[in-house]
C-alpha cells in the first residue's frame, strides 16, 4: 500500500521592502521634482514682493508732487511692526516757483497716524540753494514737515550754517521753504569771521540773503571790541 507525500505548505509573498529598512529608494519623479522646486522659489519670492508692495504703498502718497512742491526718495521701509508707516533714510528734492533747489533729508521719516501731508522726522537736514549760489544748511535733532504748507519746524540742537563761513545755533527754529526764510524766538548764540554774537532771537529774511537778530543782543568783535544792539 503506497502512502501520498503531503502537499508542501503555501508560501506567503514578503511585503515590499520599506525604505527605511534598507530597501531600494523609490524614484523621484519629474513632476515632483518641477513641483518641490517651485515651492522653494515662491518662499524666497513672496515675501520679497510683499516688502516692495508695502513700499509702494507706504511711499505712493508723497510721490505725486509737482515741480514747485517736494519729490520723496526713499531707499528702505522700516519693518511693519511699526503702528505708522516709516522710511528710513528719506530724501526730499524740491524746486521752487524761481527754479531753486532744496533738499531735505533724515534718518527716519514717520507718517503722522491720520494725516498724510504731515511727516516726523528724525535728524532732519535741509540744504538751501540761493539766488546768488551761496547756500544754507540747516540740522536738528527733530523736526515735522507739513507738505502742503511747505513748512518745517525744526526742534533740538538746531544748527545753521552758512557756506560764506557764519555758524548759528538755537533750540527751535521754523523753515519757510518757498520764501527761503527761516524764523526763530528762542535764544540764539553765533559766530563768524566777524566775531561772536547772541539774541534772542532771529529771522532769516529776503530769500535768505538777509538775517536780523532780534530782542536784547550782544556781539564781540574780534580784536576786543565788543558792540552791544537792540
Amino acid at each position: 500500500m503506497t502512502h501520498a507525500r503531503p502537499a508542501p505548505p503555501a508560501t506567503r509573498p514578503f511585503p515590499p521592502a520599506h525604505p527605511r529598512a534598507g530597501g531600494p529608494l523609490p524614484r523621484l519623479r519629474a513632476d515632483d521634482f518641477r513641483r518641490s522646486r517651485f515651492i522653494a522659489v515662491m518662499k524666497v519670492l513672496l515675501p520679497g514682493a510683499a516688502i516692495v508692495l508695502l513700499a509702494v504703498v507706504a511711499a505712493w502718497p508723497a510721490l505725486d508732487f509737482d515741480d514747485d512742491t517736494f519729490r520723496l526718495d526713499f531707499t528702505l521701509v522700516a519693518p511693519p511692526a511699526a503702528e505708522e508707516p516709516q522710511m528710513l533714510n528719506p530724501r526730499l528734492l524740491s524746486i521752487d516757483s524761481r527754479r531753486q533747489p532744496v533738499t531735505l533729508s533724515a534718518d527716519v521719516a514717520t507718517q503722522l497716524s491720520g494725516d498724510a501731508e504731515v511727516f516726523q522726522l528724525n535728524q532732519p537736514k535741509a540744504d538751501i540753494l540761493l539766488a546768488d549760489g551761496t547756500w544754507w544748511s540747516l540740522s536738528a535733532v527733530e523736526g515735522v514737515y507739513q507738505r502742503e504748507r511747505d513748512v518745517l519746524d525744526l526742534v533740538g540742537e538746531v544748527k545753521l550754517f552758512h557756506d560764506s563761513g557764519y555758524e548759528f545755533g538755537t533750540e527751535a527754529a521754523r523753515v519757510y521753504f518757498e520764501r527761503r526764510e527761516v524764523v526763530g524766538d528762542r535764544p540764539v548764540y553765533g559766530q563768524g569771521p566777524f566775531g561772536e554774537l547772541r539774541a534772542q532771537g532771529f529771522r532769516i529774511v529776503e530769500r535768505g540773503e538777509r538775517i536780523l537778530f532780534t530782542g536784547k543782543s550782544r556781539l564781540t568783535l574780534f580784536g576786543g571790541l565788543r558792540t552791544p544792539t537792540k
